[in-house]
Parts: structure tokens; C-alpha cells; sequence
């Protein structure tokens, strides 16, 4: 009888998926495979290529469409991709370079995966000429040091690192202020917005300073920011993605942008932030509690 017991255990146990399969949790390969199936699919203008739960929610710039639609239709391949990956949550999002009509976009996707399928897709695409700054053209290869592991001791735990990302938009929005309240940045800390670096050179008519001296000297007064959220978060590399909805003075009149940046984090201070960004309307929304 016992091991009749044994036999049937066996034979059940068999025919369970393996851990990781199927139904179980999404590690760091599984989520980039999720990523690459996504921008692979998106080129061939073919969702139906992607495994996604039946109420999966798309947006493209703010806006919740059906997946399939939008950019979706005119998207080529893509040749740059910056990855973060959250085997925590269950959140993934990559910066790519992605070719349409003969030019070359920006382009943020992230993706949130639960019992192995898609079931939220939040994208940003930046044209030429929907943003003040853009060069894919200088997206060439991904910047190794987001893909580097640090060692455990300038690892941050998932909260530390919130707060150290968000802090770096609290002093955005407070810079040039008797409120202003400087962010942890490490000295030779560089920022890319668009693929256009925009610390530590010359920049809108300032002379080259470093990412703490542009905050502390207010060059960027009068930004004001808001929706701040932090989906993926990577302790391993101390990676965290921020998406915020910036509202700007533009040309004498007020204007949105949607953000993401990916902020690099080892030893509690901010090593370098890379950003896709696109103009919208200033009453815009971010499709996004």
C-alpha cells in the first residue's frame, strides 16, 4: 500500500509544470523574454505574437488603447535596448531605439506579468520634433554599467532605493527655491536625455556643469512635477525606472512631458539617469494611477 502511495505521488508529480515553467514566477530571464517578445512582435506589427491576459491594458503616450493599435502599425525593428528588470513585482521595461518609416524613434515599453502573461503594457514614443532634446542616432549600444551587478555593499533595499530616485525629482521641482532640497548624486554623475547627454556639457546656453551644480544653481527653475511612480525596481543592480508627468514653461506657454528615466544607484548616490521623454499636452494624463 505504502508504496503503491509512493507510485501515484510519483506519477502526479511528474505531471506538475516545473517550477519557473509555467504559472510560476517570472525570474530576470523569463522578464527580458517578455521584453524582446514585445519589441520583436511590435515589429512585425503582430500582437498576436505576445501571451497577454484577456484584460490586458495598453497606453501609448498617456493613452489606453487596444493593443494593436497606435504605433503598433508603423513600427520597424529595434537596434538599442536598455533593460530593467523587477523579478519582485513582476515588472520589466526597456529604452529602445525603434526604426519607423525611414527614422529612428525613442521608445520606453513596460510591462507588468502575472501567471506568466502580459497583463499591463505601458509605452512612451518620441518623435523628431516632440521633444526638446533628440538624438537616437547616439543610442548605440546600451550602457554596460546598467547591467552590472554591485556588490552587496552599495546594494540599496527596494525602499532606500525609491526614495533615493525620488529624491532626485523633489530637487527638479524645488531647485531655484528657498525649499530646494539637493539630490544624492555622485560627482561624475552623467544624464542622457533622448540619447543628448545633458550634464557635464554645455546645455541650454549654460556653460558644462555637473548634474549637482545644475540643480543647486536652479537652471531648470519652474518645472513642476507630478504622478511619480516607481514600477521596476532592481536591488541586484540598483536599478529603478521613475515615470512622472512634467509640466514646463515652453516658448510662454505651459506644456507637459512624459518621463522615463532609469536611474543607475550603487553606494546610496545616483550614477547616471537615462531618460525617453516625449511632449504632450499640459492637461494630459499619464493612463496611469
Amino acid at each position: 500500500m505504502i508504496h503503491r502511495t509512493l507510485l501515484i505521488f510519483a506519477i502526479t508529480a511528474a505531471a506538475l509544470p516545473a517550477a519557473g515553467a509555467s504559472g510560476g514566477k517570472c525570474d530576470r530571464a523569463c522578464l527580458q523574454g517578455f521584453i524582446d517578445s514585445y519589441l520583436d512582435a511590435l515589429a512585425k506589427h503582430d500582437p498576436s505574437k505576445l501571451t497577454v491576459a484577456a484584460s490586458v491594458k495598453f497606453t501609448e503616450n498617456g493613452k489606453e488603447l487596444k493593443l494593436g493599435e497606435g504605433f503598433w502599425k508603423t513600427a520597424g525593428a529595434s537596434n538599442y535596448r536598455l533593460y530593467a528588470l523587477d523579478p519582485v513585482a513582476g515588472d520589466a521595461a526597456a529604452q529602445a531605439v525603434v526604426a519607423e518609416n525611414g527614422d529612428l524613434d525613442t521608445f520606453f515599453v513596460r510591462l507588468k506579468i502575472k501567471a506568466k502573461k502580459i497583463t499591463e503594457a505601458e509605452t512612451l514614443v518620441c518623435r523628431k520634433g516632440q521633444a526638446g532634446f533628440f538624438a537616437p542616432d547616439k543610442m548605440t549600444s546600451a550602457p554596460a554599467l546598467y547591467s552590472e551587478a554591485l556588490p552587496e555593499s552599495e546594494q540599496s533595499v527596494r525602499s532606500q532605493l525609491i526614495d533615493t530616485a525620488s529624491a532626485y525629482f523633489t530637487a527638479v521641482q524645488s531647485e531655484g527655491t528657498k525649499d530646494y532640497r539637493s539630490a544624492p548624486l555622485a560627482p561624475k554623475m552623467n544624464r542622457f536625455e533622448n540619447g543628448v547627454q545633458t550634464t557635464n556639457v554645455p546645455v541650454m546656453g549654460n556653460p558644462a556643469m555637473s548634474g549637482a551644480e545644475q540643480l543647486d544653481k536652479g537652471i531648470f527653475k519652474g518645472l513642476v512635477i507630478d504622478h511619480r511612480r516607481f514600477p521596476v525596481v532592481d536591488e541586484q543592480h540598483g536599478v529603478v525606472v521613475g515615470l512622472v508627468l512634467m509640466h514646463a514653461n515652453m516658448n510662454g506657454q505651459m506644456g507637459g512631458i512624459l518621463i522615463s528615466e532609469m536611474f543607475k544607484i550603487a553606494g546610496k548616490q545616483i550614477q547616471q539617469v537615462q531618460a525617453v521623454m516625449v511632449n504632450v499636452p499640459d492637461n494630459s494624463e499619464t493612463g496611469w494611477k
